[in-house]
């Protein structure tokens, strides 16, 4: 009984046929199907790195480790590709101190919206500052750019989070300030204009864009250079420079069509113009209180008063504390000896805890304070140590300028004197104190021909 169950099993099996599609069923789009659902649920393309990177971490590298250490070497490398993508992504400068209406439209919105404070600005926005307003735009310790008003200004690429990058901007009217922090050292700093590009190589310049019959760029510099360069080549002045270098305390003009003019030393008008840039940005822990204009060699040596900012962190030794009352305790007694205590101490201080953030500040205000006192040969001493640490500082020329004044005036001794003023005009011939100079001695000569 048993066997014929069987032989009838193995018949019918026998007798099966191989199962094959219909000619209705559509297999390709059973594929094009699943390959759809597969994508749905791909990983991108930072995940399957991070994953592969941790799976061949886990398992190829350290296959005999304990899970618990297993999972904290990948949770680490995890993290160290979360802080790559992160540092590689640009970092976008923030709106501070608005002024009246400010505007910003961006690629994606196309249409118009008022900038808040403190809005971080991205790559393609376009900023519009209306009548009577003006905004700052500052990345901290690396840039920041005053917009004055009638201004537009296109964000065309953001430097990233960390490292060297470029941050470049076109002009499309108006007129910009920018300052170049300590941050964004070997990093470029581009300005686009219709007539040029504008790379800073320095610290502190203006930007600024007439519009009248023939449009044109002004680019005016008050510390460090900046490469100018024409976007145009005119055929009729092939062999004119289409690049120049303008350097501190100098001016170019750029048409459009046109190469750069060649630079020009900054009148007296321009110079103080050019003071706002001081105020944008990250404040000098030490400054002088000098007005940009020819006499502040004079009012350098009256003396000036000198600014300690209280912004963290404090740089300043603790002991000035104590050296501030002491000048403070002298000037009310009129105390000489107490004065000159003071000044003693303040020069220790300078060389004990050297800052050159700081230093060129301190020693211009010691080498008044000496002629303040009437010590002249001190003065010069201290001025003469200026030129020697710091003769590339773009205070050096009031150091120059003020020994000058001190062998004329007080010393008596007009070869020296003489010798001091032409190092003037021959070291710092772009400076404010090269236009005090020049009346000085009566030399008649247009600012423009020294250069």
């Amino acid at each position: 009984m048993d066997r014929e169950i069987f032989d009838r099993f193995d018949m019918v099996m026998s007798a099966l046929k191989a199962i094959e599609p219909t000619p209705s069923f559509d297999f390709e789009f059973r594929r094009r199907l699943n390959e759809v659902i597969e994508k749905k649920y791909e990983a991108s393309a930072f995940e399957l790195m991070a994953e592969r990177v941790a799976e061949s971490f886990r398992y190829a590298l350290l296959p005999k480790v304990p899970v618990l250490v297993r999972s904290a070497a990948t949770f680490i490398v995890l993290m160290a590709i979360g802080l790559y993508i992160y540092s590689v992504q640009p970092s976008n400068p923030l709106s501070l101190h608005k002024e009246g209406v400010v505007l910003a439209m961006s690629p994606k919105d196309a249409a118009w919206r008022e900038v808040v404070s403190r809005e971080r600005l991205k790559v393609g926005d376009i900023i519009m500052t209306e009548r009577d307003s003006q905004i700052d735009l500052v990345l901290f310790n690396k840039y920041a750019i005053r917009m004055k008003a009638g201004t537009k200004l296109r964000i065309e690429e953001l430097t990233p989070r960390y490292g060297k990058g470029r941050a470049r901007f076109s002009l499309l009217e108006g007129k910009m300030l920018a300052s170049i922090g300590t941050g964004f050292k070997s990093s470029s700093f581009i300005i686009d204009t219709e007539a040029a590009v504008a790379k800073a190589l320095g610290t502190k310049f203006v930007v600024n864009i007439q519009k009248d019959k023939n449009s044109k760029t002004d680019i005016s510099v008050l510390e460090g250079e900046v490469e100018v360069e024409s976007r145009f080549r005119p055929k009729e002045i092939f062999l004119a420079k289409r690049t120049v270098i303008v350097g501190a305390g100098q001016k170019t003009e750029v048409y459009v069509g046109q190469v750069p003019l060649t630079p020009q030393r900054l009148l007296e008008e321009e110079w103080r113009q050019l003071e706002e840039l001081y105020q944008i940005g990250k404040k000098p822990t030490v400054m002088l209180l000098l007005r940009n204009t020819t006499d502040r060699v004079e009012q350098l040596l009256r003396p000036c008063p000198i600014y300690i900012s209280d912004e963290k962190p404090i740089e300043i030794p603790e002991i000035f504390e104590d050296i501030a009352i002491k000048i403070g305790e002298a000037v009310k007694t009129q105390d000489k000896a107490k004065h000159l205590e003071s000044v003693r101490l303040l020069e220790k201080m300078i060389k004990e805890y050297p800052n050159p953030k700081y230093d060129v500040q301190f020693l211009l205000y010691i080498g008044a304070y000496y002629e303040y006192l009437s010590d002249h040969k001190e003065a010069v001493r201290i001025f003469e140590k200026v030129l020697e640490n710091y003769p590339n500082s773009t205070l050096a020329s009031l150091a120059q300028c003020a020994i000058g004044i001190i062998y004329e005036e007080k010393l008596n001794n007009k070869e020296k004197a003489d010798m001091a003023y032409r190092l003037v005009l021959t070291r710092y011939p772009n400076s404010l104190e090269a236009i005090w100079v020049e009346k000085r001695l009566g030399i008649k000569k247009l600012a423009n021909n020294i250069k």
